[in-house]
């Protein structure tokens, strides 16, 4: 079977996805790459800047939730559109991301929002080890 880095599934609502990783970090990465890739077409995004974040949380699903919710709000708030994730994942007590974000302002001539997602949920939100693999599942409210 040949490796994906996310998929869609399928929901009667809201946005629904899985990302796959052989390491967290892989997996939170394609996390991010799904989400912005419901929200715009990742090839019409030109690296031009990078933004740093840092989360730290208590559980992975928090780290997860905390960390796309973050990517959101940059969007939402400051017009950054996304192409390129890349993330390091610690565990002290309890877990830490580092990630640089790399795309640019969002270019109505350029970017096409295809969906409009309003929030990301902890509902079904599930990450785990599964045949050497982590896999996270995350439903957006749209």
């Amino acid at each position: 079977m040949p490796h994906k880095d996310f998929e869609f599934l399928e929901h009667i609502a809201d946005l629904k996805f899985r990302s796959y990783g052989k390491t967290l970090d892989a997996c939170f990465e394609n996390a991010a790459k799904a989400m912005f890739s419901s929200i715009l077409d990742l090839n019409s995004v030109i690296v031009k800047t990078e933004r740093k974040i840092e989360i730290k949380s208590d559980s992975l699903e928090t780290l997860l939730h905390d960390f796309l919710s973050e990517i959101l709000f940059l969007f939402e708030t400051e017009d950054l559109v996304f192409g390129k994730f890349h993330v390091s994942i610690k565990k002290n007590e309890g877990y830490q991301i580092s990630a640089k974000l790399k795309g640019e302002k969002f270019n109505p001539k350029r970017h096409v929002i295809m969906t409009d997602i309003k929030a990301v949920t902890y509902h079904e939100m599930r990450i785990e080890k599964k045949d050497g693999e982590w896999v996270a599942d995350v439903l957006c409210d749209i």
